[in-house]
């Protein structure tokens, strides 16, 4: 899809599949805090970043517009993505590194992103998250044939998203308080039902937790899918049985 043209909510927006919508305030102020805002001790090398995909526009007296540059629109995309898995400042400084390493890709670290994994291990882990997709995300940044400003990340979600670039399921986290502590306390009752084999106790536990979830939580599926695959062999195997007993 071509964005071109478009501002970074707009870009935003429809990489959220949220067009008819306000981005999330908290959204608005980082995707600024990365792109457009200056702040003390910033220096020309450290926005240089800036200017590979905003074009600043003002006119007169009137506030100063920033749009994205021509094909610059996947750059908002991996900026979502590390927004999530990062923070802002982090962001800006990974934004800032990347560039200054344009021609020494060998020279790059993205240990932040491994370190957050494991700070974040609650959260991460009940969103569907999981060390594989980070480590994906890290390749592609230290790979020469990637290019942060024009190329798309993979998403840090689950294969249970809906596509490879799937970012929708962060927009549920703004404006609300998760409990992810007693989700997990939940979630691992459940996994300790499966463990014994008590199939039906798991699923009541976690179709109470799907209930009572401020949010969807990916974890559920998987282990539900891992319910259904047991019952299904467990019934075949009893079909088997009764045939031989027959």
């Amino acid at each position: 899809m071509e964005f071109d043209g478009l501002s970074m909510n707009e870009h935003a927006r429809r990489f959220l599949s949220e067009t008819n919508i306000s981005l999330p305030k908290e959204l608005n102020v980082a995707l600024q805090n990365v792109f457009t805002k200056t702040r003390d001790g910033d220096t020309a090398d450290k926005n240089k970043f800036r200017k590979r995909v905003i074009k600043t526009i003002k006119e007169g007296d009137s506030p100063a517009k920033y749009i994205v540059m021509l094909d610059k629109g996947n750059a908002i995309y991996n900026s979502l993505c590390l927004l999530y898995l990062i923070g802002t400042g982090e962001t800006k400084k990974l934004f800032q590194h990347y560039e200054a390493t344009s021609f020494k890709p060998e020279k790059r670290n993205f240990s932040i992103l491994k370190k957050q994994t494991d700070q974040q291990y609650l959260e991460f882990f009940c969103l569907g998250i999981v060390r594989e997709n980070i480590d994906k995300i890290i390749e592609c940044l230290c790979s020469a044939e990637f290019d942060l400003f024009t190329d798309k990340l993979p998403s840090p979600f689950s294969n249970l998203a809906r596509s490879k670039y799937d970012l929708t399921p962060m927009l549920n986290l703004y404006g609300q308080v998760i409990p992810w502590k007693e989700y997990m306390k939940s979630y691992e009752k459940a996994e300790a039902f499966f463990a014994s084999k008590d199939y039906p106790q798991a699923k009541k536990v976690l179709k109470n937790l799907e209930h009572t979830a401020l949010l969807r939580l990916p974890v559920i599926e998987s282990l539900n899918k891992k319910i259904k695959v047991q019952e299904d062999e467990s019934k075949e195997a009893w079909e088997y049985f009764q045939k031989i007993l027959n």
